[in-house]
């Protein structure tokens, strides 16, 4: 069954939920990861590497306003919004005879959680040319931008990594290989 392209089945209409689905998601699983839009305007890295940047926050300290709230007083310079998105074709799962019936959901992590909070995203620049400045010259927002190449649903679906380790783990697994089972 191909994606419809439609943002309402993916993660089963509840595009920007924080956890797992709980039932079957027609179009697959969209996992998305938003990073910090506030910066300290000192260091370019911070021996944690996260420190220096920032989440907005709100309150009456505030200074620049940043992505969906105000950039605290420590992080007050704005820093265009990066986020990191994944879909995740889970198409081939769509059978309810082999869903969990208690209405728990069957997927996890590779880090052992079912939760869906313990994704992690690294950023590497790789813009070409000066399609970022023109970008943000344009103050472009998401797709609405005609400096930008956008690529459907449909496209983003059929691009896929071939295996680099030949296990036989397509299909469902009951235990993480390497790593303790899942419970």
């Amino acid at each position: 069954m191909p994606a419809t392209g439609d943002n309402s089945n993916i993660n089963c209409g509840a595009p920007d939920s924080q956890s797992l689905p709980t039932k079957m998601c027609a179009g697959g699983i969209r996992s998305v990861i938003t990073f910090p839009t506030c910066w300290d305007g000192k260091n370019t890295d911070s021996v944690d590497h996260m420190s220096h940047v920032a989440y907005p926050v709100s309150s009456n300290n505030d200074v620049g306003v940043g992505a969906y709230g105000n950039c605290p007083a420590s992080h007050p310079v704005k820093i265009p919004q990066v986020m990191y998105e994944v879909m995740w074709d889970t198409r081939i799962f769509n059978d309810k005879s082999i869903w969990p019936t208690d209405g728990s959901q069957p997927f996890v992590w590779s880090t052992g959680d079912k939760s869906g909070y313990s994704q992690h995203g690294d950023y590497v620049f790789g813009w070409k040319g000066d399609s970022l400045q023109r970008a943000m010259d344009s103050r472009c927002n998401g797709a609405v931008c005609g400096q930008l190449e956008t690529q459907s649903s449909e496209s983003a679906m059929k691009c896929l990594k071939s295996k680099t380790v030949q296990d036989d783990l397509d299909g469902w697994v009951t235990e993480i290989p390497g790593m303790a089972m899942v419970e």
